[in-house]
């Protein structure tokens, strides 16, 4: 069996490695945790805090651009055909029962076409802008009925038909004459939008 011979240059060896060992040691544990690592946090600190600097800079820089832009945004929308001219809820409603006359007025007369009633209703689900809505019940010929929903429907202000149901009428037969076809009976909600706010936004 061999035996192993120490040598001094061994033991000088393994005494650098030692002392390798506890330098990193104190660096770690002395000089690294206390010295080094705050200021690598702090130089990362800084780092982030130019960035956000800078992002704040070029939103500062693009303020006037987007003040511009919302003033053009603003002055477009006053000028917005598309919402009721009216600015509160009543006068909104007596604006579309005018505007469901005159547009029968424009297309048929009161023999062919005729306004039966018309009232403000207040349910449906709130939206973004306040919507006026009036329910209307007319007695109508199809042809008659055509022309005013399509005059209500592609003008401006922007107006919408919903809840559309229309009845036919029994014929009526005069004695010894032709059938004579009764109008339609035609109920529908006429909608149009005020420009003020509905729901709140969140």
């Amino acid at each position: 069996m061999a035996r192993l011979e120490y040598k001094p240059k061994d033991g000088r060896l393994l005494a650098v490695i030692l002392l390798a060992i506890v330098v990193l040691l104190v660096y770690l544990l002395g000089v690294h945790s206390w010295f080094v690592a705050p200021h690598i946090a702090y130089f990362g600190e800084m780092r982030d805090l130019r960035e956000q600097q800078q992002t704040f800079a070029r939103v500062a820089a693009e303020r006037p651009a987007i003040e511009q832009r919302l003033a053009e945004v603003r002055s477009y929308e006053q000028g917005n055909q598309a919402f009721l001219s009216e600015t509160d809820a009543n006068a909104a409603s007596a604006g579309l029962i005018q505007r469901l006359k005159q547009a029968q007025t424009d297309h048929t007369d009161a023999r062919r076409c005729s306004v039966v009633s018309t009232q403000s209703y207040n349910g449906g689900q709130e939206e973004l802008y306040k919507r006026i809505t009036m329910q209307a019940r007319l007695r109508c010929d199809m042809e008659s009925l055509a022309a005013i929903l399509y005059d209500l429907e592609n003008g401006k202000p922007y107006l919408f038909v919903d809840q559309l149901m229309i009845y036919k009428q029994q014929t009526y037969v005069p004695p010894g004459g032709k059938p004579v076809a009764s109008p339609l009976d035609v109920r529908f909600n006429l909608s149009g939008y005020l420009r003020q706010p509905g729901k709140a936004t969140p």
